[in-house]
């Protein structure tokens, strides 16, 4: 029978009412992307959608299991959706509703050869309030529906249970996807969907409220994946797992056949070049903040195909890295390598997704050390902003990360810094319990000194790790000189270090403070010593024994903090616009009792009308509100744009679209022989690509770095001279 015959048979054996055929290419959304919310209000029961390609020997069988569902057929329809050439599916489908009338069958078809079309026109198409997915050459048990139903609720997703059935007759459930769902009913209450992620790797065995279902859309233009990656898109709902009620047969049965793309050869097209599709997919879903971890699950499942497929083809590993650096991924889970197991670990109490100074310093270390690594910092949710890009500072290079539940404000207080550094210390442990190797470096950083202590317990208990330990600052003076206040308590903890320097010849007086303490454990325990100028070195050393002074001296290597990566300043592209006809100055920074911008306007101020009408300078500051009210007393408003903080990374993409960019030293006179900051400012500056003018104090870190540009802190007339030149005069 013809196609357009068939159409025709059933017209006039079913009436339009309950069965159509018809060519909706007008049903598939062809911007996939877009969420879609039902246009009309959901009758009750469920829609199965049967996509179906070439399976006129198949489907009838698939539409006889759902015949025999002990669900009253008033309460679910079924969606067939064909697509590709037409082998005599429909001639098919049309026979077997009109020998059913008693159920609601439709019959469309999809514009393109697509199993991912086809799910989204039966999408479009549903009219129940829950649906399913069953593929054509599988089957329903007779009770699965109604099993299914009687506990759908519109924030659930209800499973059932899945055989595999091969060609001689015998029944498998022992596959993966089999146990994952079996395993959900040892919690018939429910399982929040984040901790039930692996049950999204395929399209079956769930019921799926049509509300949330229409909110993502099959991406037809994924070779593979496509189940996955729709799939994932549930995780922009706060949603339960429940297993079906019951114990009739309720099983999906799914059949065993020759030609599943899940059963595809691992070649490189398949197992890199495809999954990498799915993960940028992933990465563009905005998942409900409780399903953040379910959604890197589902990206690291599909990074273990290109390990797997390294394993088996270790002469690929550079193709699949250009690949993944082509592929627009934005956070690859590297770790996934088994040739990129970390085997070394950082302690950083300050660390990303939190947002501060001294974690961004760490991420830019990482990054250059060129080491894969496991880290453990402190969840400091509670006094800093999360920001999960800065993780491009570094991701190649992270494996595992974990965030130690602490208390706020621990930057002065014994306390929560001991209690910090021992939980640091315990998960270190636990991972290399895990892995059965231990690590062969461990690299902390401080201004917060938690870092430290928790490197110095660590070290006690692994002698053999190579411990570099970096100061980013003076620890126990403040940029006043004077001593940071702190609480220091004695406790097991403080009593373990005093006993471990003491066997190493240094005593640590009584009486002293936290960051003191913390400086003598250091100096005694590490191996290796990080400062980030030679007069912050000298300076620290300074305040110590002599005998500790020479062993760290000794040890020591002097590094100014490394620029980012040139592919991290086109991370995060800003908004911000510049004017293309004068010459444009940025200035990124906080304003606190030495360190102002007070030199730069008054030589502002200087210039002649004609010059100050060359010149804008950006202020992206942390008191905005304040500088703009000094610009106002300065009558400098139209000639400086005051912005609040940008964002790390687009604060990276920003300092490139500048023709300079300001740093100014920390007025030290009075309190300091000798300069010892170096603004970390400046290393994101060298990497940009524009001139830098700086701001210096005679004999300071900054001054000894090239600069395009220099006047001296709180020197009105050189600053006028700068600007002269930047306007042309």
């Amino acid at each position: 029978m013809a196609h357009t015959d068939a159409a025709e048979f059933a017209r006039r054996a079913l009436g339009d009412a309950t069965f159509r055929l018809e060519a909706v290419a007008a049903l598939e959304n062809r911007d996939w992307s877009v969420r879609t919310r039902p246009r009309t209000t959901a009758e009750d029961g469920v829609t199965v959608i049967v996509p179906t390609y070439r399976g006129r020997d198949r489907i009838v069988t698939t539409l006889a299991s759902l015949a025999g569902q002990t669900l009253d057929s008033a309460r679910f329809e079924i969606v067939v959706v064909a697509n590709g050439p037409d082998d005599g599916t429909t001639t098919e489908v049309a026979a077997f509703a009109a020998s059913h009338p008693g159920l609601s069958v439709r019959i469309l078809r999809a514009a393109r050869p697509s199993a991912g079309a086809a799910r989204n026109v039966g999408l479009a198409a549903a009219r129940r309030a829950y649906l399913t997915f069953l593929d054509d050459d599988d089957r329903l048990e007779p009770d699965a529906l109604r099993a299914m139903l009687e506990r759908a609720r519109p924030d659930r997703i209800v499973t059932t249970r899945l055989i595999d059935v091969h060609p001689d007759g015998r029944r498998d459930e022992s596959s993966a996807m089999a146990k994952r769902l079996t395993d959900l009913e040892s919690r018939p209450t429910g399982t929040p969907l984040a901790e039930a992620t692996g049950i999204l790797g395929f399209n079956a065995c769930k019921l799926i409220p049509r509300d949330v279902a229409l909110r993502g859309r099959y991406d037809p233009e994924l070779p593979s994946g496509e189940d996955v990656a729709y799939m994932a898109t549930l995780l922009t709902e706060q949603l339960t797992v429940v297993p079906a009620a019951g114990d009739q047969p309720r099983a999906y049965l799914r059949s065993v056949r020759e030609g599943s793309v899940s059963r595809r050869d691992a070649d490189f097209s398949f197992s890199v070049d495809d999954r990498l599709a799915v993960i940028r997919r992933l990465e563009r879903i905005d998942a409900h903040p409780d399903n953040s971890n379910g959604l890197s699950q589902l990206i690291r499942a599909q990074a273990r195909f290109l390990a797997r497929f390294v394993e088996d083809a270790p002469q690929q590993w550079d193709a699949v890295q250009q690949a993944i650096a082509d592929s627009g991924v934005t956070q690859f889970p590297w770790h996934v390598f088994k040739n990129r197991e970390a085997g070394h670990l950082a302690i950083l109490y300050c660390f990303s997704p939190f947002l501060d100074p001294s974690g961004v310093a760490a991420g830019k270390v990482i990054a250059a050390r060129e080491k894969v690594v496991d880290v453990i910092t402190a969840d400091m949710s509670d006094i800093r902003a999360k920001d999960y890009s800065l993780d491009a500072l570094n991701r190649e290079w992270l494996a595992r990360r974990a965030i130690i539940p602490t208390e706020p404000y621990a930057f002065s207080s014994w306390a929560p810094t001991a209690d910090f550094a021992v939980k640091a210390a315990e998960r270190a442990h636990a991972w290399e319990k895990t892995r059965g190797v231990r690590y062969e470096t461990l690299y902390t950083r401080a201004l917060w000194c938690g870092s430290h202590v928790a490197g110095a317990i660590y070290k006690l208990s692994h002698p053999d790790v190579v411990w570099t330990a970096e100061f980013s600052d003076p620890l126990s003076r403040g940029i006043d000189a004077l001593p940071r206040p702190s609480y220091m308590s004695e406790d097991e903890v403080t009593a373990q270090l005093r006993a471990a320097v003491h066997k190493r010849g240094t005593v640590i007086p009584e009486g002293i403070s936290m960051f003191e303490f913390v400086e003598y454990v250091t100096y005694a325990l590490a191996d290796e010593f990080i400062f980030t100028n030679p007069n912050q070195r000298d300076y620290m050393l300074s305040l110590t024994t002599p005998e500790l002074a020479e062993r760290v001296g000794g040890r020591a290597t002097v590094r100014p903090h490394p620029s980012p990566s040139p592919s991290a300043y086109q991370e995060v592209i800003t908004r911000y616009t510049l004017r293309d006809d004068v010459v444009n100055i940025g200035y990124f920074g906080s304003f606190y009792g030495n360190r102002t911008l007070s030199e730069v306007l008054l030589a502002l101020r200087g210039l002649t009308r004609a010059e100050r009408d060359r010149i804008r300078l950006h202020v992206f500051c942390n008191k905005p509100e304040e500088f703009t009210e000094l610009l106002t007393e300065h009558g400098l408003a139209t000639e400086v744009y005051v912005n609040p903080y940008l964002g790390y990374m687009e604060f990276l993409n920003a300092s490139t679209k500048f023709d300079v960019l300001l740093v100014q030293d920390a007025d030290t006179t009075g309190t300091f022989e000798v300069n010892p900051f170096l603004p970390s400012k400046y290393s994101d500056y060298r990497g940009s690509g524009a001139a830098v003018w700086g701001i210096i104090e005679e004999g300071s870190p900054l001054s000894a770095q090239p600069l395009s540009h220099r006047s001296g802190v709180g020197d009105v007339e050189g600053a006028i001279m700068v600007l002269r030149t930047l306007a042309g005069s």
